[in-house]
């Protein structure tokens, strides 16, 4: 009884105010009180609000928008949001796509509580014509059209790999810009993984030894965060999962490359942090590779070449094409930059604009020579990097906007970048102020690295990484699958298991050991169940 009285008088209380102090944190953190405290408007006119897109930019716009007197439609080929920070982990199986999605229609009925109404259109929107405001989007391949108007228009549909006109690249490469893309990567491992530990353990000699290298390779291409997110998973798989399902004469085999153009990797981090982060993956068996440029992609063969500049010299061109080398590869898989898409680029020449990477925006993030239409994301060309960090506030900013009936300037508040080297390490480029006598930073070992910058590496790091991406998830069943599969992955080892992307046709089996077509004794039951078949149909009512 007197556990019980303790229980209740403090622990239930102490917990109580904890969960509390938490959720505001959290709230504060995003800047998201309004979701809970909306500020109380006049009533407006009734308006129209379309959406495209269904990523950071789109669905921050939507959960701030929301609000009476708005009837805000959602179009995107794609029904669920993507937690895009979360990919490099599934295509490995530290988690499941289902903890870095989140169903679509579920995010938008949450709004229709808040809205006059809120609905989702599951199509690609092709063109835009603003005299009309109108949206014209397919449903599907045949064409099927519809024309969606509107009194406010949020582009916000994003960006696609940019393969910069390398040959091969769209037809061979594989991508991590989608949850598809995930699910490629990772049945393209394990059938590698499957065919080598094949030729490994039931051939004799080294008949094969060339093939199962090629199998085991894994080249990424591109040094930015995913990519160098992406080796890191891929060494951890290796190194552990690996090794204890398929045995270490396999995980030792397997050869990772990482390739960057540019003289180093993670360029927007502090070039302290990014040699960091090289010497982590190089101690985990990467073979980290800058200056070199990936030059053409084959089904089974990837070209390199020294990276050269534009302004390159007639005797740096030839000294790059006497360095050409062509290595095989079992996987490629590109993540070296960004480009629009097509309803951007479409929208982009039909106002007349010089560059068609982007939309161009005013300061209020409205779209320049359009009314009533606003680019957000890496949709737009704001001057801002195509992060998601970015998109989320311009979405949030774009939002509250349409909610309260004014335009104004927009303003980034950059709170740091982050970078998960996997084995529970990370580094962390933090916005922090190094004036003050007592600072948190301090108190946790984040050292100064220039003007209120702050540097985190190693375990900190980590759990900063996985805390503030937990946060960052749209639903608590999200948080709870999420949670879920990092705690299996922990103790039980990562998911492997071969996602069916495309169902095989069944084969025949043989019997008797002759040709199908010339066994009698089956053509004999077949022939009998015809004549079976044609009895019973006699007697069938129609």
């Amino acid at each position: 009884m007197g556990i019980l009285n303790f229980t209740l008088k403090r622990v239930a209380p102490a917990a109580a105010a904890t969960s509390l102090a938490t959720w505001a944190s959290i709230t504060t953190i995003n800047d998201d009180w309004d979701d809970y405290f909306p500020p109380q408007t006049e009533d407006s006119k009734e308006e129209r609000i379309v959406i495209l897109g269904s990523g950071w930019a789109a669905l921050s716009a939507l959960r701030k928008c929301a609000s009476p007197g708005k009837s805000v439609v959602v179009v995107s080929p794609r029904p669920h949001f993507l937690y895009t920070p979360l990919l490099a982990s599934s295509s490995v199986g530290t988690i499941t796509l289902r903890s870095a999605c989140e169903p679509l229609r579920a995010l938008v009925d949450s709004a229709a509580t808040k809205a006059s109404s809120a609905s989702f259109v599951r199509a690609d929107a092709r063109s835009v014509d603003p005299e009309s405001q109108t949206v014209i989007a397919t449903t599907d391949s045949a064409g099927t059209m519809l024309h969606l108007t509107y009194d406010k228009l949020v582009i916000a549909v994003g960006a696609q790999p940019n393969t910069f006109g390398i040959p091969g690249v769209s037809e061979n490469a594989l991508f991590l810009k989608e949850a598809q893309d995930s699910a490629k990567l990772h049945a393209k491992l394990l059938s590698n993984l499957e065919k080598a530990a094949a030729l490994i353990r039931h051939t004799k000699g080294d008949q094969y030894k060339d093939e199962i290298e090629r199998l085991l390779k894994i080249v990424v291409v591109g040094g930015g965060p995913t990519g160098v997110e992406l080796a890191a998973e891929l060494a951890d798989f290796a190194g552990n999962d690996v090794a204890t399902l398929y045995g270490n004469d396999i995980s030792n085999k397997i050869k990772i490359v990482l390739v960057e153009a540019m003289p180093r990797i993670l360029a927007p981090f502090e070039e302290s942090l990014a040699d960091v982060a090289r010497q982590h993956l190089i101690s985990k068996g990467v073979d980290v590779r800058t200056n070199c440029a990936v030059t053409n992609v084959d089904q089974n063969t990837v070209t390199f070449s020294p990276a050269t500049p534009k302004n390159a010299t007639p005797e740096e061109k030839a000294l790059a094409k006497i360095q050409i080398s062509v290595e095989e590869t079992g996987a490629l898989v590109w993540a070296a930059g960004i480009g629009a898409r097509p309803l951007v680029k479409k929208l982009a020449t039909k106002l007349k604009q010089q560059d068609t990477r982007g939309l161009k925006v005013d300061e209020n993030l409205r779209v320049k020579g359009c009314n009533n239409v606003y680019a957000i994301g890496d949709a737009a060309l704001s001057g801002y990097a195509p992060t998601a960090q970015v998109a989320a506030q311009q979405g949030k900013h774009i939002g509250r906007a349409i909610r309260d009936g004014v335009d104004s300037p927009f303003v980034y508040h950059h709170t740091g970048s982050l970078c998960c080297l996997g084995s529970d390490n990370a580094i962390a480029q933090l916005v922090g102020s190094s004036q003050s006598t007592f600072n948190v930073w301090d108190l946790i070992g984040a050292d100064a690295i220039g003007p209120d910058q702050r540097a985190l590496i190693g375990t900190p790091a980590f759990v900063l990484w996985r805390s503030l991406y937990f946060t960052k998830l749209l639903s608590t069943s999200s948080r709870f699958s999420l949670f879920t599969d990092w705690t299996r992955s922990k103790f039980s080892g990562r998911y492997v298991q071969e996602p069916v992307l495309q169902r095989q046709p069944t084969l025949i089996p043989e019997f008797y050991g002759t040709d199908l077509k010339r066994n009698s004794t089956i053509k004999f039951v077949k022939e009998e169940l015809k004549t079976q078949v044609a009895k019973k149909k006699r007697f069938w009512i129609v």
